[in-house]
């Protein structure tokens, strides 16, 4: 079985990743709308909505809520990434962002407890160092999480990456707008 690979190719989504990975952004604001649209397409089939009808005398109110059973943690450098996690919370209100430094990969230890919880959403800017492999293998060594509930999101990421992260966990998903 190989490793899920999926490339985000809708044309807003490249264009606005185009812009961020060979040129200069022009504002923040590309870069919110890029992270807002990546999450939402690489999101969209584990997200779920709740129709809620509620008859009144006079009228019918239609309300739309977040399955609030799930509940998702974003690990990711928030130093680097913070301009792409802006709007996150409104499209996954039960989420939680936790910033670890993927080098270090023991402090993800801090939570355990959300990890056993939460979906697993790790957001990384260019996934072009092996650092992230030393969270997967946290979270592998110490079955913290079966890895089918963790999906990795990038702009772009490392062919030679790709291909270390297949031969160990090919039942990852990624999500990316461009393998270089």
């Amino acid at each position: 079985m190989g490793l899920n690979i999926h490339t985000l190719i809708h044309p807003i989504i490249q264009k606005l990743a185009y812009e961020i990975i060979y040129q200069k952004p022009q504002s923040t604001d590309n870069e919110k709308t890029l992270g807002i649209l990546i999450f939402y397409e690489t999101l969209r089939k584990w997200l779920k909505i709740d129709n809620i009808y509620v008859k009144k005398v006079d009228a019918l109110k239609e309300s739309y809520f977040s399955n609030q059973l799930d509940k998702y943690l974003i690990i990711t450098n928030i130093i680097e990434c913070y301009n792409f996690l802006g709007e996150v919370e409104r499209i996954l209100p039960q989420s939680c962002i936790k910033h670890i430094e993927f080098y270090k990969a023991d402090e993800i230890s801090k939570y355990s407890q959300k990890l056993k919880e939460h979906k697993i959403i790790i957001f990384e800017k260019f996934l072009k160092n092996y650092e992230i492999i030393n969270i997967i293998n946290y979270l592998y060594k110490h079955k913290i999480t079966n890895l089918n509930h963790v999906k990795i999101i990038c702009i772009t990421c490392n062919q030679n990456i790709l291909k270390y992260i297949a031969q160990k966990y090919p039942q990852l998903n990624i999500y990316t707008t461009k393998i270089i």
